[in-house]
């Protein structure tokens, strides 16, 4: 086997498909700890699986030689990585008002930056990066300024606020120039790639060669591509929000199965996503969907294609197509191939309560803050805190015997009935903090509104205005209060 090609396609293809490749502890086949390579003339297959998932993709190389062989996958990541870095590095800058980074970094209001190769220079009143490989530096920097964000609190200054907005917008801008200018600089680097009848590679660089050994692809597992499949089409971006805003209710254990995954239950005109633990429980649909199929269809996504998915996927069409036994996702020239849980979800229209007639309303920011000062002094086993709502108040109370360390904190509230009228008699309930604080930060709305019936009966969460047509709302179980 012999073929040319770009170090940057090379690399991204190789990282991908490494997701499923398990560790050489986690395996009894050794075989799974390599990828799959098989040329045929200018076309390259590449599979990775751990037998639970599979992902393939076809490239398009410089063939001259055809053939096949198993390729060590850790080995060759970390060498094309050493080969990208070792060629290519990146120096990117963009504009940012010094006045305003002053006000900002003044504030404590400037996030930890230098982590990610991002420094101000305050010479050229820019934002600067420098580093290699982009893509991951900056994988995930948006929801650390949304995490930031929450952490302050509400920002009161109307100028700081917006120039915290325009930080992000800048940061974001630097990420994208930084990706477009590695593309284009790694694009030129070549890498020849060869393997000889013994399954011995040779990885050529301009400047190095490196040789390591192989196995031979006889036994490596294939997946197997089914026909008469149910299909259906979404946005990539979409797809990666909703399963983004359920999975942290999912039960990651293996002795409820039904609720080991993410519950995707498709309508006519109606896509929802549901995920459960017992104690809680996540929702999001949207109207903005149809599908062709004969009849509405559902199934259960495993948590780990739930962590695998939203690494591959980008803002290209996601194509499904699935079974009640298994499901593959399509997108640009990657393909996954995952196994569904065989089993029935949890009839979750019944839990979620009709008759909520308390309305609690209150500033999200000023919540969270409060609740994650309280989880200081809650229980460890329990993780309990209590709320006390009287007189447009809320008190939120945690306490630990075991320390003999007790917190209590008031924020201002609005709590009526749902046809409006101010509630008078004092109201208490309590809460796991962690569950809390998972839901609190999955809402995106500056308030949020709880509803209640009893102290004993499930809580609503939900944000005071839908976004992008979307239904979204959290339950939580409430934890006895004794």
């Amino acid at each position: 086997m012999k073929f040319s090609i770009s170090a940057e396609k090379f690399f991204n293809a190789v990282n991908k498909l490494s997701y499923v490749v398990p560790g050489s502890s986690h395996t009894t086949l050794p075989i799974l700890s390599n990828i799959y390579f098989k040329l045929d003339s200018n076309k390259l297959r590449m599979v990775s699986t751990d037998l639970e998932a599979f992902i393939t993709t076809e490239l398009n190389v410089e063939g001259t030689e055809d053939g096949g062989v198993a390729v060590p996958a850790r080995k060759l990541l970390e060498l094309l990585k050493a080969m990208i870095i070792k060629n290519e590095s990146v120096s990117v800058s963009t504009k940012y008002s010094k006045e305003s980074y002053g006000l900002l970094n003044a504030e404590g209001l400037v996030p930890e930056l230098n982590l990610y190769s991002i420094k101000y220079d305050n010479a050229k009143e820019s934002l600067v990066y420098r580093g290699s490989i982009p893509e991951e530096t900056f994988d995930g920097l948006k929801e650390e300024f949304r995490l930031f964000k929450e952490n302050k609190g509400t920002i009161a200054e109307e100028d700081m606020k917006n120039a915290l907005d325009e930080l992000e917008n800048a940061v974001m801008a630097l990420g994208k120039l930084a990706v477009d200018t590695f593309k284009k600089t790694t694009e030129k680097l070549k890498i020849k790639f060869e393997s000889n009848d013994k399954n011995k590679i040779t990885v050529n660089s301009k400047n190095g060669k490196y040789q390591f050994f192989g196995e031979p692809t006889d036994d490596f597992p294939l997946p197997e591509d089914k026909t008469e499949l149910s299909k259906i089409e979404i946005s990539g971006n979409r797809f990666k929000r909703f399963i983004q805003k359920v999975k942290h209710s999912v039960k990651n254990d293996e002795i409820r199965r039904n609720m080991a995954g993410v519950f995707v239950d498709l309508r006519k005109n109606e896509l929802r996503f549901v995920a459960t633990d017992g104690f809680r429980l996540s929702k999001i649909i949207t109207g903005e969907f149809s599908h062709t199929n004969s009849k509405d269809e559902n199934f259960i996504l495993p948590i780990k294609t739930v962590d695998l998915i939203p690494k591959i996927v980008n803002d290209s069409s996601l194509v499904m197509e699935f079974d009640n036994m298994m499901i593959k996702f399509t997108v640009d020239n990657f393909n996954v191939y995952s196994k569904l849980i065989d089993d029935t979800f949890p009839n979750y229209e019944s839990v979620i309560p009709k008759d909520n007639d308390k309305k609690l309303l209150v500033n999200r920011y000023d919540l969270l803050s409060a609740l994650r000062r309280a989880s200081i002094f809650t229980d460890k086993v329990t993780m309990k805190v209590k709320f006390e709502i009287a007189g447009g108040e809320l008190t939120i109370k945690s306490d630990n015997p075991e320390i003999g360390g007790e917190g209590e904190e008031t924020i201002n509230c609005d709590f009526k009935t749902n046809s409006g009228d101010e509630i008078s008699d004092a109201f208490s309930i309590a809460f796991n903090v962690s569950y809390l604080l998972e839901c609190l930060s999955q809402i995106e709305t500056d308030e949020v509104i709880f509803t209640f019936s009893a102290p004993a009966k499930a809580s609503i969460l939900l944000p005071v205005a839908s976004l992008n047509e979307e239904d979204f709302m959290e339950l939580i179980m409430p934890v006895r209060v004794g």
